[in-house]
């Protein structure tokens, strides 16, 4: 079940968000809010203390908290993502220790992947881990943290030895003492101001047991979890955003400010369509992640999670990233046409119309989508399924015999 979101955290994030768009959030105002109501430990699961939200879940959270305030959205979405990673792929005792202190204390985790002349190639890395004795230490530079000054602890993108390729990567965990984080200072960015993204180095140590290097490597963490949660969570905030601005615009038509004209009614029909088509492209990416996941009876939980590693579902995945950023801003973009000068483009005229605009700008920037498509394009090239849509394809509806299963 998911877990309904308390009407006073939206209210309560409705009233921050302006604030935290016109100065970065330097208090981590935001942070302290999901703090407060216990959501840093949504992906944890139960047994450890946390609320044991699976995927669906935290996609319909977002979709809330993202709809008030997309930066605060993702910044969530990313925390939660690491939560996952150590949830799935960490070893023990980390794996333990880690999610109860997340659950009990509600501490904030920070994603580090991104690094200079790579931008956000999550695959690869250039900074190396250094094995000394039983530690690892590393030095690394990051571009973008979100969060990153407000966190409790990181995840960290590392090739695996100095010697090694750049696409050998490894995960380390490090708490904030031991990773000797330093804020260079924040983005002055045009938009997801919320999230609160900031430059940042590190010149840490931690004991090696914090390595996180499952069976497959860090292409297997990738696949399984780092791409199904951060891209479907993402999009799920991106989709509640352009949904708020959907609803400010209707009730300036309702209400009489705008005046309804054909030409009124066409870009609002337009609109609508790009924002349904974007959800029902995340709801159906929900649905094949749960039945991929979901072990059969008697079924290994691994075995099941390989199915997540197939072409099919892989391009439908990085295809829900890349067309919900673009389909939610290009909506949000012609909403804000049609509210003109006085309703939509003024940051004082009592909608959240330009603020909306701005924050979803980012959307098809965040793991640019000329690196997405072209990913996709070999994984076609790949695909066995001779290029159809998963499981859920309008194919799978018959049988070899002609009748719907």
């Amino acid at each position: 079940m998911t877990p309904a979101v308390p009407d006073t955290l939206e209210k309560e994030l409705a009233g921050l968000a302006r604030d935290a768009d016109g100065d970065g959030d330097p208090e981590g105002r935001v942070v302290a809010l999901l703090r407060a109501h216990r959501l840093l430990g949504h992906a944890v699961p139960r047994e450890l203390g946390g609320e044991g939200g699976d995927l669906t879940a935290l996609a319909a959270l977002a979709h809330r908290i993202g709809g008030v305030s997309p930066g605060a959205g993702v910044l969530w979405v990313m925390h939660c993502q690491q939560v996952a990673i150590l949830r799935d792929h960490a070893p023990e005792p980390l794996r333990t220790r880690v999610l109860r202190r997340v659950a009990e204390r509600q501490l904030l985790l920070g994603s580090v992947t991104t690094e200079p002349r790579k931008g956000g190639h999550v695959l690869t890395a250039h900074a190396a881990a250094r094995a000394e004795g039983g530690t690892v230490a590393f030095r690394r530079a990051a571009p973008v943290v979100s969060g990153g000054a407000h966190a409790d602890a990181f995840l960290l993108s590392l090739r695996r030895t100095e010697e090694s390729a750049p696409d050998d990567v490894v995960l380390v965990y490090a708490d904030r003492a031991q990773s000797g984080a330093t804020v260079l200072g924040p983005l002055d960015l045009m938009g997801m101001r919320a999230a609160g993204n900031v430059a940042m180095e590190f010149d840490g140590r931690v004991p090696a047991g914090q390595v996180i290097d499952p069976e497959g490597g860090f292409t297997r963490i990738t696949l399984r979890t780092l791409a199904p949660v951060g891209h479907l969570g993402w999009a799920a905030c991106w989709t509640g955003a352009a949904r708020r601005a959907l609803r400010q615009v209707v009730a300036l038509l309702r209400s009489g400010t705008l005046t309804r004209t054909d030409s009124a009614y066409h870009a609002l029909a337009r609109a609508r369509a790009r924002i349904d088509g974007a959800e029902a492209l995340v709801l159906a990416a929900l649905a094949e992640h749960r039945a991929r996941s979901a072990p059969l009876p008697g079924e290994d939980p691994d075995r099941a999670g390989a199915r997540l590693d197939a072409p099919a579902f892989q391009i439908l995945v990085n295809n829900v990233k890349l067309t919900v950023s673009e389909e939610t801003c290009a909506a949000v973009d012609a909403l804000l046409g049609l509210a003109g000068l006085a309703w939509g483009y003024r940051r004082d005229a009592g909608t959240d119309l330009e603020r909306l605009f701005r924050d979803l700008r980012a959307a098809p920037l965040m793991y640019g989508n000329d690196r997405l498509a072209a990913a996709g394009g070999r994984l076609a090239v790949m695909d066995r399924a001779a290029c159809s849509f998963p499981d859920t394809g309008l194919d799978a509806l018959l049988t070899e015999g002609g009748e719907g299963r």
